[in-house]
C-alpha cells in the first residue's frame, strides 16, 4: 500500500481542497471530458490510463497525476480497478 500522508499534506499546503480517497471499478471507461477545477491525484492501488492530446499514459501505485482545469482527457481503468487520493483546486 502506498503511504498517502505526505501527499495529502502537500495537497493542503498547495491549496487543493476536498482531498479524499476515491475508487473506480475495474474496466471503467470515461469518454473525453474536462473538469472546471485543477486535479492532483496519486494512485494508491490498481491502475489507470489517461489519454490527453492523443497520448496515452499509464499510472500505477505511487504515480501522481496533475491536470489543469479544462484539460480534456479520457480515462480507462485497469483490470484491478483504481483507488486514488485526489484533491481539487478552483
Amino acid at each position: 500500500m502506498v503511504d498517502t500522508a505526505e501527499f495529502e499534506a502537500a495537497l493542503a499546503r498547495d491549496g487543493y481542497e476536498n482531498a479524499g480517497v476515491k475508487s473506480l471499478e475495474p474496466g471503467c471507461h470515461n469518454d473525453a471530458h474536462t473538469h472546471d477545477f485543477a486535479v492532483r491525484a496519486m494512485v494508491v492501488s490498481g491502475g489507470i490510463t489517461l489519454t490527453v492530446d492523443g497520448k496515452a499514459t499509464q499510472y500505477g501505485p505511487g504515480d501522481t497525476v496533475v491536470m489543469d482545469a479544462g484539460c480534456e482527457h479520457v480515462e480507462d481503468v485497469g483490470p484491478d480497478g483504481l483507488k486514488f487520493l485526489v484533491g481539487r483546486k478552483h
